[in-house]
């Protein structure tokens, strides 16, 4: 009975120390993100949203932060979603806030857009020191073959603390929205 209770109360003890803190699951925002409804008619312009690309390294639900060459990944805290479904969620939201007037998705269609919206984020790096970088490259795609493709690029920084996971999503959010922003602002001939 003792040579029981002695294991029982080891396996205890060892089950105990495998314990660790829950995950968390963290999104960019894009479904609280509230947009006007506006009346949609057969002139109405239409901007698909293409999936985002981003670095392989870079899209999994690990949240990562790059020490120089090495990127840690977070014990306690995940993406909700690959994080180019987060990204490409972000934008298309936030685009939709820009322009009011386009009906801007990110769900293929039976109908040909009007344009589409192909986005390849070059790098996106949360640092240890706080320093947040994202480049990326962006075209505007008509339907119509004869108008032009219209190419951009920029870059991005932002600084905050990432001492939590929520930090290293604030910041990511940052970055995303300057991104968005600058899309919004170079607005195609619709």
């Amino acid at each position: 009975m003792k040579l029981s209770f002695a294991s029982l109360a080891v396996t205890g003890l060892l089950l105990s120390g495998c314990a660790s803190a829950p995950i968390q699951f963290y999104t960019l925002g894009a479904p609280a993100i509230a947009s006007t409804t506006t009346a949609l008619g057969p002139t109405t312009p239409v901007v698909t949203v293409d999936p985002v690309q981003v670095p392989d390294y870079l899209d999994s639900q690990d949240m990562l932060v790059r020490h120089g060459d090495v990127l840690d990944r977070s014990p306690h805290g995940r993406w909700a979603s690959r994080l180019s479904r987060g990204v490409t969620d972000l934008v298309t939201a936030r685009l939709s806030q820009i322009w009011p007037s386009v009906f801007v998705t990110s769900q293929t269609s039976a109908s040909t857009p009007g344009t589409r919206l192909n986005i390849t984020v070059t790098r996106l790096d949360i640092a240890a020191d706080g320093q947040g970088t994202l480049e990326a490259d962006w075209s505007f795609i008509p339907s119509n073959e004869k108008k032009p493709v219209m190419h951009h690029r920029a870059s991005f920084t932002a600084r905050g603390s990432i001492v939590t996971d929520a930090g290293n999503v604030a910041l990511t959010r940052d970055l995303v929205e300057q991104l968005s922003a600058a899309i919004g602002a170079s607005t195609p001939q619709l």
